[in-house]
This record gives structure tokens, C-alpha cells and sequence, in this order.
């Protein structure tokens, strides 16, 4: 479980932010409330996290253009059905920056400042992913509102493609995280 809570093997997750905005597009291969659905849910995801290191602030900041495929199971036909899911997500990352602030050090010497690294071209890319979640959704008149807590986990790592000894390297980074998901279907 320590894993899950980790996107750097050396950094614990302490303060993550990050919101996803997408559409659902599903076909239910019964004609009935429960059962077995297909799901298509592209998205868009922003992923922002502090880390503070002996007076030193780093911000990671991660953007990613997403399209799950996902099958849900829906066990109850009521007003009120759980289901279970599971999903395949392919995942292009469309920017990764990290902000350094506080005593920096480079090749001129160091002091006080503040700088943005662009990791984005400098690292390799994990593009496929799986989710699995469960959840609810409720029937109102003719609203349902599905709430999810989901696990979305990269299936590989990614670091950056060239290491640099005078400089920073990253690597071993996971894509791994909790996602509590809600929206509007109509």
C-alpha cells in the first residue's frame, strides 16, 4: 500500500492537488439498469504537488490528455445500483514542469532565487495504464449521478532519457494514484 502513496520512490506524497475534467460516453450491452456497460471517458487531468526539502520549496506540476475504455458491472436496477469497474487508460502527458524555490545551486555557484524547470521533453512518457474502482449511482428522475473511488495505476515507469551529471535526474517516476470521481449523466 506505501507504493500507492509514492510517485518518487524517495518522495512521499504529502501534498498532491489535481482535478480531472472529461465526458462519458457508455452503451449498455443489456437493456436494463444493470449489468454489464462499455464506457469511453476521455479527459483531460492537472496534477499539482509541494514538497518542502531543508528550506527549499518544489512544486511538480503534471498534465495529461487521458481516454479510458472501461467495463462497469451495475449489480441492482433501483434508484440506487453499486457497481464495480475496471478500465484500460491510455495516457499522453502534455506537460511536466517543477518549480525550484529557495537556495539553488548551479554551475556559476549558488544562492536565493527561484527556477522552472520544463521536464516535459526531457522524460520518457508511460502511456498505458489500468483503473479499477466501485461505486454508486443514483437515480434521480431523470439524472444519475455516479460517485467512484478508483485506483489508476501506470503500468510502467518513466525517467528522464538522458542523465546529466552536473544537473538534476529523475527517474523511476509512477503514475499511481486515488481518484474519487463524480458527475452527471443525463
Amino acid at each position: 500500500m506505501r507504493r500507492l502513496l509514492e510517485t518518487f520512490k524517495y518522495e512521499s506524497l504529502t501534498t498532491t492537488k489535481g482535478a480531472i475534467f472529461g465526458i462519458d460516453a457508455s452503451y449498455t450491452l443489456i437493456p436494463k439498469k444493470s449489468g454489464l456497460s462499455i464506457h469511453i471517458q476521455p479527459n483531460w487531468s492537472n496534477y499539482k504537488r509541494t514538497n518542502k526539502d531543508h528550506g527549499n520549496t518544489y512544486t511538480y506540476r503534471l498534465q495529461a490528455i487521458n481516454l479510458p475504455i472501461l467495463l462497469r458491472y451495475t449489480f441492482t436496477s433501483g434508484k440506487i445500483r453499486p457497481f464495480a469497474e475496471a478500465e484500460l487508460n491510455i495516457r499522453y502527458r502534455t506537460d511536466f514542469k517543477v518549480k525550484n524555490k529557495g537556495y539553488l545551486c548551479e554551475l556559476y555557484g549558488c544562492a536565493n532565487g527561484e527556477k522552472t524547470i520544463d521536464l516535459q521533453p526531457q522524460t520518457t512518457q508511460d502511456i498505458v495504464g489500468i483503473v479499477a474502482g466501485a461505486g454508486v449511482e443514483f437515480e434521480v428522475g431523470k439524472i444519475v449521478i455516479p460517485i467512484t473511488i478508483r485506483l489508476n495505476e501506470g503500468i510502467g515507469t518513466y525517467k528522464m532519457k538522458e542523465l546529466r551529471e552536473d544537473s538534476y535526474y529523475y527517474y523511476d517516476i509512477k503514475t499511481s494514484n486515488i481518484q474519487i470521481t463524480t458527475g452527471i449523466t443525463f
